[in-house]
């Protein structure tokens, strides 16, 4: 697992919930080391065991947490980086899909965007472990409150097959303009 992803969940639990349930999750997980390293190679075992530990910490299904964690991604204030990446690839949220999808380069096109009518999109997605979906649907509400667009979001299957965690998510653009976007400039830190 890269190490970003982990470094997320670390930094999503330690901000929500504080040092004392990181903590505890990690020693209920067997992680000896209680930090994570954005640029390294977790083995992909010990940020299950993390999770799922952190997941019965709090008492919350995994696919909820990692929804939460999406969402925190986008908004957290210091990751402003995160989101000012995301509002450069399009002006609004559709642009900016069209954006993410031309950027699937994929061999194996298992990550894939269908569009099943003006609005509506399925995206397909592969990840090495659980609660992907919900972590994309985190970020894509938060991406759309971002646009000012309202949408619905549903994960609508998740399979395990062969080691690899395959979902499907479907979007709703309800409104893209709902509400007035929130400011952005690209060459303006704010």
């Amino acid at each position: 697992m890269h190490g970003m992803i982990c470094k997320a969940l670390e930094g999503y639990v330690r901000t929500t919930h504080g040092d004392g349930i990181w903590d505890q999750a990690c020693r209920d997980a067997g992680i000896k080391t209680r930090s994570f390293e954005t640029v390294h190679e977790y083995p992909d075992e010990k940020f299950d065991r993390v999770l799922m530990s952190v997941a019965g910490t709090l008492g919350r299904r995994i696919a909820v947490l990692m929804e939460d964690m999406g969402m925190w991604v986008v908004t957290h204030p210091p990751l402003a980086p995160v989101r000012r990446l995301f509002r450069f690839s399009g002006e609004t949220l559709i642009s900016s899909r069209d954006t993410m999808n031309a950027l699937n380069v994929s061999p194996e096109k298992r990550n894939s965007l269908r569009s099943d009518e003006p609005g509506a999109y399925v995206v397909r997605s592969t990840w090495v472990s659980e609660g992907g979906g919900p972590l994309l649907c985190g970020v894509l509400q938060a991406l759309a409150d971002e646009y000012g667009a309202l949408v619905l979001l549903e994960v609508l299957s998740s399979q395990r097959i062969d080691g690899i965690w395959h979902d499907e998510t479907q979007v709703q653009v309800v409104q893209e303009d709902f509400q007035a976007p929130s400011s952005f400039q690209l060459g303006q830190v704010t």
